[in-house]
């Protein structure tokens, strides 16, 4: 379905939703940032972020009859968006929040959208439009905008921890083009998502359990943020596919622009970020890019 298909009224809660997914998933990196402030590390709070909203996706995908299936092209799909989307993209993201503003990770996110337009393309999934390569190269001048003095990036010293974040929307872009390679027709969207967490879960564990990045917290209040964060990230991605499913990808894709005004907001007002004056036009050129790779998409559809 698309949003153009669907009545007044549905539209409306489709909108209340992404404005909720937005809020919600705009969250995690703060209370990620919170965590490993109390000292745990960055894989860890991955782990049990992951293991927590797996074993809730997993508890709602059993009880409605939808839990995944486990063949090898199956666990292939699981893991290797777990692997990439999750384990990876949370490893840059949480290593690079232990230094740089928790706002300027919202503002790179959105980045995710025309990177996996670009690696369509590159992969002859999608051919990529003049307008989608337009709107890829106004956003990375918008993100290049971001880390400049006097925007998102207080001190220079910190460009090498926010050049790692940038790696986290390419591992989403990647993850993107490998559910698409590696999805097995007729497989629910709640099956999948708790397949995907599971995969991430056990990534996750793989690579910090040997590394001792998983120990116990050091407070009743570090355990409480542990928990909320994984709570957080197993009930966004059941709004997300909520929202895949009725609304439609490139109405659902519009969350980017919610996530990074949350993002900011959330910045500010738990860790009492400022950004510089050049945040609001360097917003505006990575808004403005992701609106036009959404615009080439709605065209070829």
């Amino acid at each position: 379905m698309t949003a153009s298909a669907m009545t007044g009224a549905a539209t409306l809660r489709a909108m209340l939703w992404l404005l909720l997914l937005g809020a919600i998933w705009g969250l995690t990196p703060a209370l990620a940032k919170l965590a490993m402030q109390d000292g745990v590390l960055p894989l860890g709070v991955s782990a049990v972020g992951a293991t927590i909203s797996a074993a809730l996706l997993m508890a709602i995908a059993v009880a409605r009859g939808q839990a995944p299936r486990w063949s090898r092209a199956h666990l292939w799909h699981y893991v290797a968006g777990g692997l990439v989307g999750m384990a990876l993209a949370n490893l840059f993201a949480f290593t690079g929040l232990t230094r740089a503003p928790a706002g300027l990770f919202a503002l790179i996110v959105p980045l995710a959208g025309p990177l996996s337009v670009l690696l369509f393309a590159l992969a002859g999934i999608e051919r990529a439009r003049p307008l989608a390569l337009l709107g890829t190269v106004v956003s990375l001048a918008g993100i290049a905008l971001a880390m400049a003095p006097g925007a998102a990036l207080p001190d220079p010293a910190l460009l090498p921890w926010a050049a790692l974040m940038l790696l986290v929307p390419v591992c989403y872009a990647v993850a993107n083009i490998l559910s698409v390679k590696l999805a097995v027709p007729g497989s629910p969207h709640l099956a999948q998502a708790a397949g995907t967490l599971v995969g991430a879960a056990a990534s996750v564990l793989v690579i910090a359990l040997p590394l001792g990045h998983v120990g116990l917290p050091a407070s009743i209040g570090t355990a409480l943020v542990l928990l909320l964060h994984g709570l957080v990230t197993g009930v966004a991605y059941l709004i997300y596919f909520r929202l895949l499913v009725r609304a439609g990808g490139i109405f659902t894709s519009q969350v980017s622009y919610v996530i990074t005004l949350a993002g900011l907001a959330y910045g500010a007002l738990i860790f009492g970020e400022r950004p510089g004056w050049l945040t609001l036009p360097a917003t505006l050129l990575i808004f403005g890019g992701v609106a036009l790779v959404t615009l080439s998409q709605r065209r070829r559809g």
